[in-house]
């Protein structure tokens, strides 16, 4: 007998790479699949990617006391998996009918150990994962790579891009790619591949700064101008790494590229944190203040 499966997005920011899968999975099986809404359903599988979210998914099994719940996703716990049978499978785009991009992983886990990030813990030492040409639909020009660290792979990497290049796709590395790892042939081919997003690397610590100069010299040396298709996300984890990760904002600001400020998203952040992810996540901002003059003009404005 057929099931009703339900299918709850709580808080992706982008299309659920997950719940596409399952989606496929069920509708292959003859399953009547939903979205966001379903009455009575059989199965329902939510994703969770903030912690903050976890009792909302929590409280399903009140609304749908007679049915299946299962819960995934990074916010919700670093130990639940899609099988392999689920996996591997093309994504069911039809469930985001308003995206205009491919969305996979080529790649999966990382080597680093950053302090911050859990990917290792959840996807453990980098693997290749699906060869682009699983998950690529032809109704896309673009193609959205979830990819933590494909750059540990030279050789995967360069047949990753070639496949986009021979398919005339535009490439968007959401993740970032790893600065440290940048070498001449990279670049190269960072600049014969269209990325429809831009360039996006990060700045975690200040002890970085000499290797970021020489890599965004690097960049610039094949052409690519990095003010306007490089972004650098700066990692701040908290209220004390305020004044360090402003050094870093106008740090890059110098070297005339761009900064996306990511705060920790399991914390609350203060006032002055978002003040800075103000000015130096909105470019025009960024290049018309220093972030003094900024936070100067809002003060003067609220007591105007």
């Amino acid at each position: 007998m057929d099931k009703k499966i339900l299918l709850i997005d709580i808080d992706s920011r982008i299309a659920n790479l997950a719940l596409m899968k399952i989606s496929a999975h069920h509708k292959a099986r003859g399953d009547d699949v939903s979205f966001n809404n379903q009455d009575s359903p059989d199965v329902v599988y939510a994703s969770i990617i903030f912690k903050r979210n976890k009792t909302l998914a929590n409280s399903l099994k009140f609304y749908y006391p007679g049915a299946e719940i299962i819960i995934g996703g990074s916010g919700y716990s670093l130990d639940s998996y899609l099988p392999d049978e689920i996996e591997l499978l093309k994504p069911d785009y039809d469930l985001y009918p308003d995206i205009d991009y491919s969305l996979g992983y080529s790649s999966r886990g990382c080597d680093r150990s950053c302090h911050f990030c859990i990917v290792p813990q959840k996807e453990g030492k980098f693997r290749v994962a699906q060869h682009p040409d699983q998950f690529v639909d032809d109704r896309y020009s673009k193609v959205v790579f979830l990819d933590n660290n494909i750059l540990l792979n030279k050789l995967w990497f360069f047949q990753v891009m070639d496949f986009c290049e021979d398919r005339g796709l535009s490439v968007d590395f959401n993740q970032g790619l790893d600065i440290r790892l940048l070498d001449e042939q990279i670049v190269s081919k960072l600049a014969d591949v269209k990325f429809h997003a831009g360039y996006r690397f990060a700045f975690d610590n200040s002890n970085m700064a000499d290797l970021i100069k020489e890599k965004c010299e690097l960049l610039t040396s094949v052409g690519i101008n990095i003010r306007h298709n490089t972004q650098f996300y700066v990692y701040c984890d908290s209220d004390k790494d305020y004044d360090d990760t402003v050094w870093r904002c106008r740090y890059l600001k110098e070297l005339n590229t761009n900064p996306f400020v990511q705060y920790n998203i399991d914390k609350k952040p203060t006032k002055r944190i978002n003040q800075l992810r103000r000015w130096a996540n909105r470019k025009q901002a960024f290049w018309a203040f220093d972030i003094a003059d900024y936070n100067r003009k809002i003060h003067q404005s609220l007591n105007a």
